[in-house]
């Protein structure tokens, strides 16, 4: 694996840091593979898994390259890769089999209510519409638990399993794995990706993202 290198040159502004947080706790169990249409407006295929640490995989599991990623919802720039070139990578590399996406939404200190969104982007994976709900905190933004229930409802999740989910101490206990793994990748900044491990901060032009995924033999 390449040595982690922050390609700053080539990157636009990346979003407020992230705070220091606790240890994890106890881990996540697999969840299966669910197949949905996305939501970003194409007519591309997504293939969902919820893993262990609670990050979202989409792709072939066995794609040669892997694009990590830490979000957040109330940044712009996130809001501007999902908008942009989330649809850009399914239709080029996901969906062709070279590439697999791992996303980690981390909270921020400075938005009360980040980690509502956080939990509640678990708990929608938890059913397989972890991808639908992730459009809604971007287009709604992360607000307080009677909003997230009304998001909840809108992407036609059972209700009282969300609600359930929701209350569940090890919910918790799986965000605060995804913050300790942040901390050690020295994450402060959102968006950060890590391409096959080699870390780069901000958001990209597609053609540099595209740029640095074809440097990378097939």
């Amino acid at each position: 694996m390449k040595r982690f290198a922050i390609l700053l040159g080539i990157f636009l502004t990346a979003c407020v840091p992230l705070e220091q947080y606790a240890e994890p706790t106890v881990p996540a169990d697999n969840a299966e593979a669910i197949e949905r249409q996305t939501g970003t407006g194409t007519d591309l295929l997504i293939v969902e898994r919820l893993l262990p640490t609670g990050l979202i995989e989409i792709g072939d599991r066995d794609a040669e390259l892997s694009l990590l990623l830490f979000t957040e919802h109330h940044c712009r720039y996130c809001k501007e890769f999902y908008r942009e070139q989330f649809p850009l990578l399914l239709r080029d590399y996901i969906n062709q089999g070279k590439l697999r996406l791992q996303i980690g939404i981390l909270p921020l200190r400075k938005y009360i209510h980040s980690e509502n969104g956080a939990l509640g982007l678990l708990c929608a994976a938890a059913q397989g519409k972890g991808i639908p709900m992730h459009e809604l905190l971007f287009e709604l933004g992360a607000k307080d638990r009677e909003v997230l229930m009304s998001e909840a409802a809108t992407s036609d999740l059972d209700l009282e399993m969300f609600t359930t989910c929701l209350d569940n101490p090890e919910t918790k206990s799986i965000l605060e794995q995804q913050k300790s793994l942040a901390r050690s990748l020295d994450i402060d900044l959102v968006p950060t990706f890590f391409l096959n491990g080699e870390k780069s901060v901000g958001l990209p032009h597609y053609a540099d993202l595209r740029g640095m995924i074809d440097a990378n033999k097939f």
